[in-house]
């Protein structure tokens, strides 16, 4: 029977390593996401403006 009990125990002692090591993967995947995410919102801020100022200049230039 003790043999069950350590059996259980180290199956358990893998279960639990593994989880955190799921569980810190999946951590760092969304901090990964989230980078992701200002990158491409900043890029787009970015794209907007440049767009904004572009249409502004056309029409300075079809002033002159």
């Amino acid at each position: 029977m003790a043999d069950v009990s350590t059996l259980n125990n180290t199956l358990e002692e893998e279960l639990r390593i593994m989880l955190v090591e799921k569980n810190n993967e999946c951590n760092s995947l969304r901090n990964h996401i989230e980078l992701l995410e200002k990158a491409v919102a900043d890029e787009q801020e970015q794209k907007y403006r440049l767009l904004v100022e572009v249409a502004d200049l056309k029409i300075e230039i079809n002033k002159l």
